[in-house]
């Protein structure tokens, strides 16, 4: 199973919004619903729709989170969060406020399912056409008697006026009118009327169908002391949020024997997490820049003391009662959102990179050593078009390519519209808007020495006697360009240097000749920097480099 289909929401949007409500989780007010379990309930839509032998359940309930006092004042010191309502509701066709209750669930077994359909509850009737219009793609069609919408990149299945089910691949909505209703309670059931519950947010996996189908075979290195863990049938995470949030773990076994070996185990992973934090919170301490962090730590200190594990027959539990500063803990969160971003971001950009410095070297190998210059040009040497339409069979574009007219300028009437069709792999993971206006910062040097140089590009790797190692193929220029247009970063040895990097950014990647991707400070010397973009120059880089 993956989640792409979360993931894709664009630019961090997902996990900001998913941050977020965490965050909200741990410091809002309200008042705690009753700890009774319902014995017999009549599911809403939403969450009848949803087999009680699937795989996975997440449940979260949005509209209370999303206009609470608390969150309101968060949403309004952090432009991200408004960025990710704004994303939500233009990619789905409702606003957040709107969403009563939003439910991912992987209906499974593996391998007909892998991939997660996503079920809104509004908080009122919604409006079909609304969301219909958030794809122009979407196409109508009748499957079973039940009416689906399906485009590319999302369908849309609605249960009633209020729910919707939402997949990134139509056949999982198909599967889901497939899959056959369970006579008997299934591993989700508890969890499917915990969700229906005013818990803020319900988690739920059916272990055993994992645990059949082989996937716990082989735990992670360390993992082998609490194997008896993975024998449960199913487990379940219940928060509830207030002025001391509450948090219940739930797992059944098929024994009490299993329930009391996976007791100790558990019991003792708890041991491990509290020295753990102790060890954490001192060495934390040291570091001034982590003050806030160590204090939200500090915070959960008395309730994991506290915490014990219990078994009740086939049944584990435990539980944990907290409060927790809202500002200290909104910093740190805020903080860690950013973080996590900036890394996924620039991991992400260090793969195009190392994809393109490949893409080039395969281009050389067929054309007898010679690599792409930095356009197509015509035949009065004019340039028409980027060395990334060039490249593009050698990125798995070969159909793409074929459609350029090659002997016409990139904004020719008929190339100017393939300009739409660009790679995701030109785009900025950094910067959204490149996919949507077709550009990219992805650029190599042109001039004398640099990397392009001259009409029929430079042989590899006789062209680079300063080493591949030691000279750059392309960076993260500072300006984004049309992806098909021949421009690119000129240089001069006599003259200063382009603005490198994003906005922001502490330095810039660049790609080596040698395959290898750096991070490149904005400190380097100009110096350092005129010898890594000469290939020829017989000039040792400097220490800075």
């Amino acid at each position: 199973m993956t989640m792409r289909a979360l993931t894709r929401w664009g630019s961090g949007a997902a996990a900001v919004f998913v941050c977020v409500l965490l965050l909200a989780l741990l410091t809002m007010e309200r008042s705690l619903p009753a700890d009774e379990r319902a014995k017999a309930i009549e599911l809403p839509a939403d969450l009848a729709k949803i087999p009680n032998d699937g795989l996975i359940l997440f449940s979260i309930r949005v509209a209370e989170l999303w206009t609470g006092d608390f969150l309101k004042s968060v949403r309004g010191k952090h432009k991200e969060i408004a960025d990710a309502a704004h994303e939500f509701e233009k990619r789905f066709g409702i606003a957040l406020e709107q969403v009563e209750r939003l439910t991912v669930a992987v209906i499974g077994p593996p391998p007909v399912s892998r991939e997660p359909v996503m079920i809104v509850r509004t908080l009122k009737p919604y409006e079909l056409a609304k969301v219909l219009a958030a794809d122009a793609n979407l196409k109508r069609e009748a499957y079973k008697g039940q009416t689906l919408y399906v485009a590319d990149k999302w369908s849309v299945y609605p249960l009633d006026d209020r729910s919707l089910v939402y997949s990134e691949f139509a056949a999982e909505l198909r599967n889901l009118i497939d899959h056959p209703r369970p006579k008997e309670r299934g591993a989700l059931t508890d969890v499917l009327v915990q969700a229906a519950e005013k818990h803020t947010m319900v988690l739920g996996v059916n272990i055993k169908e994992y645990r059949d189908k082989g996937q716990l075979d082989q735990l992670p290195p360390g993992a082998e002391p609490f194997r008896p863990l993975s024998l449960a049938r199913w487990a379940m995470l219940v928060v509830d949020v207030a002025s001391e949030s509450r948090l219940e773990v739930t797992a059944q076994f098929a024994s009490e024997k299993d329930c009391g070996a996976a007791t100790k185990a558990a019991q003792s992973g708890l041991d491990l997490l509290r020295v753990g934090l102790d060890q954490g919170i001192e060495s934390l301490g040291k570091d001034k820049d982590a003050a806030a962090l160590t204090s939200t730590l500090k915070q959960f200190k008395q309730p994991l003391k506290v915490m014990q594990v219990e078994q009740r027959g086939e049944m584990l539990q435990a539980s944990m009662q907290a409060k927790v500063d809202p500002e200290v803990t909104g910093t740190v969160v805020m903080e860690g959102i950013q973080k996590i971003r900036e890394s996924s971001s620039r991991t992400q950009s260090v793969n195009n990179l190392r994809q393109l410095v490949l893409a080039i070297a395969t281009y050389g190998d067929s054309m007898k050593g010679r690599l792409p210059a930095q356009a197509i040009y015509s035949k009065d040497g004019k340039p028409l078009l980027s060395w990334r339409v060039a490249i593009l069979p050698f990125i798995d574009q070969k159909p793409l390519y074929n459609e350029f007219h090659l002997n016409e300028a990139w904004d020719s009437e008929h190339n100017k519209k393939l300009l739409a069709k660009m790679p995701r792999l030109y785009a900025s993971p950094h910067d959204e808007k490149t996919l949507q206006e077709h550009t990219t910062y992805y650029q190599g040097f042109v001039g004398k020495g640099a990397f392009f140089e001259g009409k029929q590009g430079v042989l590899y790797p006789a062209g680079f006697p300063d080493g591949l190692s030691n000279t750059i193929m392309f960076v993260e220029a500072s300006k984004a360009v049309p992806w098909t247009k021949p421009e690119d970063l000129p240089f001069d040895p006599d003259k200063p240097l382009p603005k490198l990097g994003l906005a922001g950014a502490r330095g810039f990647l660049a790609g080596m000749c040698d395959g290898s991707v750096r991070m490149i400070s904005h400190k380097i010397t100009q110096k350092t920097l005129r010898n890594a973009i000469t290939r020829n120059d017989g000039e040792a880089l400097g220490p800075d480099f």
